[in-house]
Formats: C-alpha cells, sequence, structure tokens
C-alpha cells in the first residue's frame, strides 16, 4: 500500500449537517444537500443535485445556531464548485449521486466568522 500525503493548507474537520442549496440558476429554489466537512477555506457537501465547476451556490445552514462554534454558527455561506466527483456510501447504500468541494469566496470572512 503506497503512504498518501495530503496536501492541504489547512486542516479538514468531519461534520454531518443538513443543508440548503441554493445556485443563481434557482432563485427561489433551493436542494437538499449534506455538509461532510469544512475547513478554513472551504468544505464538501453531498448532494443529488448535479452542479458545475465554478458553479456559484449559496449553502444555508438548516440548524443555524449562532451560539454554536462548528459551521452552523453562520446562517449561511456563499461561494463556487472548487471540484466534484461521484459518490457513493462505503455500505452501498445511496445517500447522494454526487460529492462537491465548496470555496467559499474571498468576501466570506472565513468559517464562523459572520
Amino acid at each position: 500500500m503506497e503512504h498518501y500525503e495530503e496536501k492541504r493548507r489547512y486542516q479538514r474537520d468531519e461534520y454531518n449537517s443538513p443543508i440548503f442549496l441554493y445556485t443563481m440558476d434557482s432563485q427561489d429554489q433551493y436542494y437538499y444537500a449534506e455538509l461532510k466537512d469544512f475547513s478554513q477555506k472551504g468544505m464538501s457537501i453531498l448532494t443529488n443535485e448535479k452542479l458545475v465547476i465554478d458553479q456559484v451556490v449559496y449553502l444555508e445552514m438548516k440548524n443555524y445556531d449562532e451560539h454554536t462554534t462548528g459551521p452552523e454558527k453562520c446562517k449561511g455561506y456563499s461561494g463556487y464548485i472548487k471540484w466534484k466527483s461521484s459518490y457513493s456510501s462505503s455500505n452501498g447504500e445511496p445517500i447522494a449521486s454526487y460529492k462537491y468541494g465548496v470555496r467559499y469566496y474571498k468576501s466570506n470572512k472565513g468559517l464562523g466568522e459572520c
């Protein structure tokens, strides 16, 4: 087995939470998604919606709580799709079709700084 060296600059923390996904072309419509992990510069999400690289998205935290210390401290995050991959769970149950990396926009102060 080859050793894999992590190339990320920022620590990634696992975190499972439901979110609402908005795209610029869906205006008032949202899609269900699930936050899987986050870092200072972005997060990964699971959804059945087909998105494209560089697509602008807004992620609204379903369980928003300004008193928490996790990503739910902010009501939402603006960003764009940085990467995508097909997804299937380790036990074979269909949770979502796609996994995406979302990079926060520079206008966001960063995770937890709303």
